[in-house]
């Protein structure tokens, strides 16, 4: 994939994270704890790696990955290779703090996204991008609420998943640099749609 293509995809995924965010974290007071100190904890309140405040860990990525993706089997195929190779790199603690790897995410998506069928997803392989594009735009969506149990085109923000899929959709059909055909526009779709659904912590 060429670095403009890369670069576009991380901004799309990124924009799609945000949208997904309900809320980032907050910020201290000028009055709170002092730098590096941990945070002061309320009764009650989530601990870092405990329940709505938790990373997802490797093996939490890699079963949201198949829970959101038609086909994705992390036991075969590309899904299977990105495994072995990337396992290792991803958080191995829940607590946001300390996990490191996330950043590997997208190169599992990519294998589990190069193994789904077009077909699932209702997208035919052959045609435009354009002529298409309600079709892999709805995939988007498909994924998104696979992801998200259902609140990607139930939520309040469904308007801005549709618009930020739909963006990447014209963008690629636009795209003269490359021949994109359906499988490859499928993919950087599926990619987008997917590593927003599987990246966020406390999910």
């Amino acid at each position: 994939m060429k670095r403009k293509d890369s670069l576009l995809l991380a901004a799309v995924v990124a924009s799609l994270a945000a949208t997904a965010a309900c809320q980032g974290p907050s910020v201290p007071s000028a009055g709170g704890p002092p730098a590096g100190a941990p945070p002061a904890v309320e009764p009650g309140s989530d601990l870092p790696g405990v329940g709505s405040a938790s990373a997802p860990t490797a093996d939490g990525v890699i079963a949201r990955i198949q829970n959101t993706l038609v086909g994705a089997n992390p036991l075969a195929g590309n899904f299977s290779r990105a495994v072995a190779q990337v396992k290792p790199n991803l958080p191995q603690t829940a607590n946001p703090v300390q996990a490191t790897g996330l950043d590997q995410i997208p190169l599992l998506v990519y294998g589990a996204c190069s193994d789904v069928k077009l077909s699932s997803y209702g997208v035919p392989t052959t045609g435009t991008v354009t002529a298409n594009s309600a079709a892999l735009v709805a995939a988007g969506m498909t994924m998104l609420d696979a992801g998200l149990a259902g609140l990607a085109s139930q939520g309040p923000s469904s308007a801005d998943f549709q618009s930020t899929l739909q963006g990447l959709v014209s963008t690629l059909a636009a795209d003269t640099a490359a021949t994109q055909t359906m499988t490859t526009s499928f993919i950087a779709v599926c990619m987008a749609a997917t590593t927003a659904a599987v990246s966020m912590a406390g999910f």
